[in-house]
This record gives C-alpha cells, structure tokens and sequence, in this order.
C-alpha cells in the first residue's frame, strides 16, 4: 500500500507523527495481515507477524503467502502452535506467548486486525500490562462495550433503540437457583470459591449482583452453573418471548462472537438446547471458567444490516458514513456496499430527473434514517470515549433501526469505507497546514502512537460509491469448501483492489503463481475484491467486469465468484439501489437451486434434435445441413450456463435493452444472433489470447457469429437505419417486397429475396437460445422482482425452510453414496459429540430417525450438524474418536441399515424422464416470435 497518508515534507507541525519507533507484532491472518505489513512499512514502521502451523507445516501448500512479502523471514516470522486456542487454558497460554515473543524481540506496538483475540479485553489487558501498546480499542473500551451485553446496557443508557430481549442470561441462570433470598445465595457462592469483588458490589439490584460474581468467577476460572443449567434457563427466557410475541424467531447471539460464528436462530422450543450447544461451541465457551453468557433477542424479522464505521482518540469520535452489509448466509456478510449521504443524495436527484418520485421519497427516509443512526454512532463513540477504530451496528425495519452491538476492532469490510472517504487531520493553529489519511488501519496506527496530539479530522469525500465482493471458498450452495488447490490467479485489474493475503504473488525469480492448498483450518475468506464509482451503478457495473475477466484455476477449487456475478447482475438488472434484506441471500439461493433442479432435467441433445426436426420439416435437408454447422456454437454456452445456477440467474437478469418477453408465447425483442454474441462475452467465451480452447469460441464458431452479425449490422445500414430494433427490422423482413429505403443500388427485388433467404439461414436453430428464458419463465424468475419500494418481494416458497434447503442442496449436491453410507460432505474436522464432557451423538445399535444429528462437521471456523437423510439404524461408526478428527470430502462416517430399502433410478430412466421433460418444455412453447 502506497497510499496510506499523505505528509508534506517542509511542514513541522506534521514533521511530529513518526512511525520510526514502532515495531510491531501483527497477531491475525486474513487478508488484513499483508495490508497491515505494507501499512507499517510505507509509515516507516518495521514489525513482525506470528505463523501457525497450520499456516506452515500441518498442510501441503498451505505456507502463509505474505511470508513471500517479507524481506527478513528469520527476524520478522515467530512461530505458534495456532492463533488462538480450542479451551481458555489453551488461550491464556496463547496470550502469554504472544506477550513473551514481543518482549523478548523489542517489538512495541501490537496489531491483531478483526479475528481472535481483537476484541478480547483480557488479551489487550494483558498487552497494556507488559508496556506494550495495543493498535485498536483499549481494554477499557472493550470491557465497556466490546461485549454485546455491556454494549446494549450502554445504547439503553444513552436512549438508542436496541432489540428487545434478555442481555444477561448468565445472570439469570445463576440467580434462578437462589429462589427468594439472592443476596445470601450469591454470598455463599463468593466464600465457597473465595471470589474477589469490590466493597460495592452489593449495592445493586439482584440481576447486577450476580453479573459482578459471574466477572470475578471468570477471572477466577470456575464455573458457577451447569451447560444444562443455562440450557434450562434460555428455555424459560425464550419461552417468556414467545408468550408474547407467538411465532416470531428468536435469536442466540454470543456476547464475545463476531463474522457470523456463535450465533443461532430458533423458530420453537425444540431447537433451544442445539442452539445453545451450537452458540458455545462455535464462540469456544465451552471450557471451564469461559464466560458463556450471550443475547436471547427477538430475531427482527424483514431487516437489513447497516453499520457506522467510528474513529476515535478517547475524546474525540468522527463517523464516516455506513456501510449496507445485508448480503448475507449463514450470519456472515458476502457483498457489503458503502451508505452514504452523498450517495443518497445523488440518487434522489437522479430519480427526480427521471420522474421517479416514489423511489426518490423512499431515499429520502432512508437519508434520514442514515443521518439519525450516524449521529447516534457518534454519541455512543464518545460516551464510550473510543480511542481508535470501531464500528456501530444496526438492523433497520422500515424506517425505524435498532442497535446491535459495537465491534471494538476494524472490520473486513473497512475497504469499503476507505474508498468513498479520506480523514483530513489540520493544524489546529494553521488551517493550511494539513495531511490526509486514506488507510483506517494507518489510522489506528497513527492513533495508538499520536492519539492526544491529533486533532478531530473532517471526513473528506472520495468517490460516490464503494463495494467489496468477499471471496470465499464456498461451493455453489455456499457452504464452505476446503482441500482445494489454487494453481491460478489473474493479477487484478487498475480498477481492483484486492486483498488476497499474497497468494496472488508471484515466484520472484520465475515470476510464476506458486500454489496454495486452501486446507480449510481457518475462516473460508480467503480474499477481498474491492472496487468504487461514480454512482452504486458504476460501482456495480465495475466488480462485473473484475469478475468477469478474473481467471482462477485449480483443483477441486471452488470460491463463491460466481455466486456474486450472477447476483450482481440481478441487482444490476433491477436497480442497484434495491435493498435487499438479510434473508434475501437464501431466498436467491432456493431460486437458483430450483432453476438448477430444472435444469438438470433437461437434456440439450433431445433440444438440438427436435429443433434439427423442425427444420427438416420445414426447410428441408440444405436446412439441416446449414444448422448442423451451429451445433457447438449454439450448444456450447448454452451447456455451461445449464450447469451453473449462478451463471444462468445473471444471465436471465433484466438488461437495459429488453432481449426478450415469455408471458404470452415466446418473443425476441433482440436479434437472438446478437443476444448469442451477448451470451458469449457474458461467459467469457469470447476469443482471448493465452487461454485454453475449453475457455474461449472455436474459430469455426466465431467466423459463423461474426457472418451473422455482420450481415446485420450492413443490413441496418443499407436501410439507412443503423439503431432499427429488431421488431421493426423483423417486419421489414417478413413483407415480399422491397423496403423504399433500401439501397441496392438497382439490383431490386432478387436480392432482396437473397436478403431474406440469408436472414433465414443466420435465424436457423436460433430457437435454442431461447431455453435459459423458458426454464426462467417455468420455475418463476419472472416473479423475483424488485418494487417501487427499492424492496424484494419474494415468494414464502423461498422462505420455507424445508423446501429451501432442498433446492439450495441441489447446488452443491453430496458426494455419491451407497444407501446405507453418510459420507463428510466437505473436507473437515468430525466431532462425534458437542464437548469433551457430553455424549456421543450416536452409537452402533441406535435407531435415528430423518433429521437427527450424528455428528458434527466443522468446516472453515464453522460447525454444521451431520443429519440423517433417511431412518435406519447404525450399523458401523466409521471414524474412531471423539476430540475432533480431520476427514476427507466423501470419507465415510457411518454404515445405517435403512428402515426401507430405497428405490434408485437406472440411467435409462433417468434419459428417458429428461427426453419426455424437454420435449415437453419445447412442445408448450412452440409459438416462437421473430
């Protein structure tokens, strides 16, 4: 990074803010660790970085890529066992580690980015006490709002509406076994275990007694009730919200969780004790003395998720506009897009100038809402007297937002914030005098170093709208992917900025892409792609074009890309100001598996016969002659895009110019030679040097398309009508005399029949093309749509949760299995029960019925039960152990004697069911409009 802070060099009031001093250790990975190291070492700063080993030696391939970046491995690189631990014991040892390795290396500035332990107040704590400074919120803050418990009191205090529900059900656990004298109780549990707590701690009402004993148990180290004590307890709290609020979900939010993990949604009482389980275990709170208290809230139904990113120096506190993060699965965010006034302001003023007041208005509210949340974000940061980089967040319903939380670190998604507002820092005596800062991790740096000498900064605009595209390695339904090996990366483009960790560095002395094993031991992120504009359009329409052009390859790799192209273009086909809401992502997703099921019931071949069919019938066998030289031109994309649910939901998304309309009988309103060409550069199939054959059109193919389009665009011309649409040049065509304007210089109505003829023969087999819009048309993506509102009206089809998970199946379906086999569906750590304590699951003998969990999978940071798929009994548990143990994607797990045998279809049904299926699409849309 180059461009982290501007100093001028002949000013002395900036001549002060000197980075020389610092060296500082950087404890996180991700994508912020390489940002961080070019950060300090454009500031002048040196520092280190810690490596796992499983960032190092567990895994092939698997060596941390920003090691390529350093230039003194030996002196800068200190080895770990991991980042962090699975139990306390494991992360106070950790701690100590980490505080030991920056004494004795002189390191004197800590950075730990947005995972493990930033927001860990006992870990900063720690820090501070060894003389170290701690680049991000200070334990102070942290304890004061870094847990979401705290953080809500605190919203409360300072009247901002937060969600309602039950902050401390720790406490209540505790107190609920005092009964009607929870003062003595509470007293008694305090000598027992010789706790230490202030003289005052008394002086509070029962619920703050009990969390004052609860913090001096955890520091402690000893557990005050039982998981089942708090299971029990969480069931009584969510049924007294469901008594009043029947049907609603309810949400379980660890206090200390964050990016998605340590959190669950229940719809009824039964689901309770695995959330709870699940909360735990995902937030590592399962150890003796871990402090395992988390939110039960009323899950805000219909919402989306915005944020305020803070910057502080503990007096004064500066908010830069918000950041739309409701792109979301599975908790944790995919697409985040930047929240600005000038951003809203410049789309209500286009929405004026185009007639659209309805639009406008609603714009309006949300700048509104915007400005009130900022503002109140702000007010918090100070009361809270925050004192480096923090981000304030909230749901929005309607026009009204409540709080969530405060995370008390920089977030992945500061990027976004970076691209649309820089800090301009002045001399409080010399209003010429002044530098601006475009990095917030250089910010925190300049904070944690300079804090009380900087004067509060102005936000200063950049570029209108900003957007970061997560990339992960997910499959297509989204879940993650690990045991794949990147071979191949593109650079990025001047449009891109990507934060890949440096896997995208190059072997410096053969400037080749050295391979990266994404072995899945940590978070499934594995880059950042980012980019800006003019308005959310450009902005938009610039990531398409990134993703379109990036060039990945690997083995048994897949990243979520086209999961985000196919979506941007159905935002970009709707409008991209359209707010989708934090269930949008699953709704989207059951679309594409349902198109994928469709799909997947058809077959190509029978489609390409039964249209050679209709030609022969009426063009005779020069017709089918002629079409069976478009065979791979037309089939070729079409293949692809019938294989991929993404590509196929960005494909059928509305365009600027409308190519087609189904809902009476099929009609082109583009010339589908055009749409062919369209489809091509869409895939990215069109001819491109230095790329294999499979990738790109074949010669043949081009020369046919390029005839085509060529043969039209004179044609247009010799009209003297080079914009005519294709309605209207259609028309043309279907009349036997010549049109007036037709410049065939005299040669009259024989070339035009030659004309015509040739139209003809470019229109031949075109009817294929039609397909993708069909199937659309069949499963209801007509009906997706955006409204006046800028809000998605989605069908409860998508929403149903069965019904969901079995079309999103569809997208990534398991590895083929016997009928008495569970294969792991993903590469991963198996658990054979939820803690060290507790049961096995399952055991040879058990009878489980459809649904019951056997195990536990956990993938990328991220535990997903293992259910089965059909009643039977186990006959063989196939993997022995219960501590965690690493499996392959298809590793059998277990042998179960089904209750019913089950029925399998021969492949001759199977093709004959796509036949009948196809030829029934093709038979109940024969009507084609030219």
């Amino acid at each position: 990074m180059s461009d982290t802070i501007s100093f001028a060099p002949e000013s002395t009031w900036q001549d002060q803010f000197t980075f020389a001093h610092v060296k500082g250790l950087i404890v996180c990975r991700g994508p912020i660790r390489l940002e961080a190291v070019e950060c300090f070492e454009s500031l002048g700063a040196q520092c280190g970085i810690l490596l796992s080993e499983k960032d190092s030696i567990l895994y092939p391939q698997t060596l941390a890529p920003e090691l390529r970046r350093l230039k003194n491995r030996q002196a800068q690189v200190h080895h770990v066992p991991d980042y962090t631990g699975t139990s306390r014991e494991e992360r106070l040892a950790r701690m100590d580690e980490i505080v030991r390795i920056s004494t004795e290396n002189g390191y004197t500035h800590l950075f730990a980015g947005y995972g493990f332990m930033a927001e860990d107040a006992e870990f900063v704590q720690r820090v501070e006490e060894a003389g170290l400074v701690f680049v991000g919120p200070g334990s102070s803050v942290i304890h004061r709002a870094g847990s979401k418990d705290e953080a809500k009191q605190l919203a409360r205090r300072l009247g901002v509406s937060v969600t309602p529900g039950e902050d401390r059900i720790s406490a209540r656990t505790l107190l609920r076994k005092a009964q009607n004298d929870p003062q003595t109780h509470l007293q008694q549990i305090v000598q027992q275990h010789g706790l230490e707590l202030p003289e005052e701690w008394l002086s509070g009402e029962p619920l703050k007694q009990a969390e004052a004993v609860l913090q001096a148990a955890y520091r402690k180290r000893v557990d005050l009730f039982s998981t089942e004590d708090l299971i029990q307890e969480t069931g009584r709290c969510t049924s007294e919200i469901w008594t009043d609020r029947p049907g609603r979900r309810i949400r379980l939010k660890h206090i200390g969780g964050g990016g998605g993990k340590g959190q669950r949604v229940v719809s009824n009482p039964e689901e309770v004790r695995d959330a709870v389980m699940g909360v735990l275990l995902e937030a590592k709170a399962t150890g003796v003395g871990d402090n395992k208290n988390f939110l039960v809230e009323l899950n805000i139904e219909n919402t989306r998720h915005n944020e305020v990113q803070l910057l502080g120096n503990g007096t004064w506190c500066v908010e830069l506009g918000g950041r739309d993060c409701s792109l979301q699965m599975h908790e944790q965010k995919l697409l985040e897009v930047s929240l600005t006034e000038e951003l809203l302001e410049s789309a209500i003023a286009e929405y004026e100038a185009s007639g659209n007041a309805k639009k406008a208005e609603v714009l309006r509210t949300d700048l509104a809402t915007l400005r009130t949340m900022c503002g109140q974000a702000a007010d918090f940061g100070e009361a809270l007297r925050l004192d480096s980089a923090s981000t304030f967040e909230c749901i929005i319903a309607g026009d009204r937002h409540y709080f969530m939380e405060v995370n008390t670190r920089i977030q992945v998604e500061h990027r976004v914030t970076e691209m649309v507002y820089s800090l301009c820092f002045t001399n409080p005596d010399d209003p010429e005098d002044s530098f601006l800062c475009k990095s917030l991790v250089a910010a925190m740096l300049l904070i944690a170093c300079h804090g009380s000498k900087l004067p509060k900064p102005v936000r200063i605009p950049r570029h209108t709208s900003g957007i970061e595209a997560r990339i992960n390695a997910t499959n297509p339904a989204l879940q993650p992917h690990a045991g794949g090996i990147l071979r191949h990366w593109s650079p990025p483009t001047t449009s891109e900025l990507r934060d890949d960790q440096g896997i995208g560095l190059r072997n410096p002395d053969t400037g080749l892409f050295q391979p990266y094993h994404l072995a899945g031991a940590y978070d499934s992120n594995i880059a950042l792609s980012v980019t800006h504009g003019s308005s959310r359009r450009e902005s938009f329409e610039r990531l398409v074009e990134i993703l379109r052009t990036m060039e990945v390859r690997g083995s048994d790799l897949h990243l979520n890309l086209d999961f985000h192209y196919g979506l941007l273009h159905w935002m970009l086909g709707h409008d991209p100001m359209v707010k989708p809401n934090t269930r949008f992502v699953q709704a989207y997703l059951t679309l594409a598996g349902k198109l994928q099921q469709q799909a997947n019931e058809l077959s190509l071949e029978t489609a390409w016969q039964h249209s050679l069919q209709q030609i022969q019938e009426q063009w005779g066998p020069d017709g089918v002659l002629l079409c069976g030289q478009k065979q791979t031109l037309l089939l070729r994309p079409l293949k692809r895009l019938f294989g991929n649910a993404h590509l196929l939901m960005g494909w059928l998304a509305p365009r600027p110019q409308r190519r087609w309309l189904v809902d009476a009988g099929f009609q082109w309103q583009r010339n589908p030679v055009e749409a062919l060409a369209d489809l091509y550069h869409y895939l990215r199939l069109e001819e491109h040097p230095d790329t294999p054959p499979s990738e790109q059109i074949w010669p043949d193919d081009q020369t046919l398309l390029q005839r085509g389009l060529d043969f039209y665009r004179d044609l247009r011309t010799r009209l003297g009508q080079p914009e005519l649409d294709w309605l209207e040049l259609t028309g043309l065509l279907n009349q036997d005399s010549v049109p007036g304007s037709f410049a065939l210089a005299g040669e009259g109505q024989t070339l035009w029949g030659e004309v015509r003829a040739a139209h003809h023969g470019f229109q031949l087999g075109m009817e294929l093309t039609r397909l993708p819009a069909l199937l659309g048309h069949e499963t209801g993506y007509d009906d997706f749509l955006s409204n006046d509102g800028l809000d998605v009206d989605v069908s409860a089809e998508f929403l149903e949760a069965k019904r969901s998970a079995s079309s999103i199946t569809t997208l990534a379906p398991p590895p083929p299995a016997s009928s008495d086999e569970v294969l792991a569906w993903s590469g991963g750590t198996f658990y054979a029960r939820e803690t060290q304590e507790g049961e096995s699951y399952v055991q040879a003998g058990d009878h489980v019925e459809i649904g019951d969990t056997l195990g536990l999978l956990e993938v990328m940071k991220m535990f997903n039960p293992i259910r089965a798929k059909f009643a039977g009994t186990i006959r063989t548990l196939c993997v022995k152990g219960n501590a965690g143990v690493v499996v392959t994607r298809g590793q059998k797990l277990f042998e179960v004697t089904p209750d019913t045998p089950p029925s399998t279809e021969s492949e001759e049904q199977r093709t004959q069911r796509q036949h009948e299926a196809t030829l029934r699409l093709l038979e109940d849309n024969q009507k084609v409009c030219w």
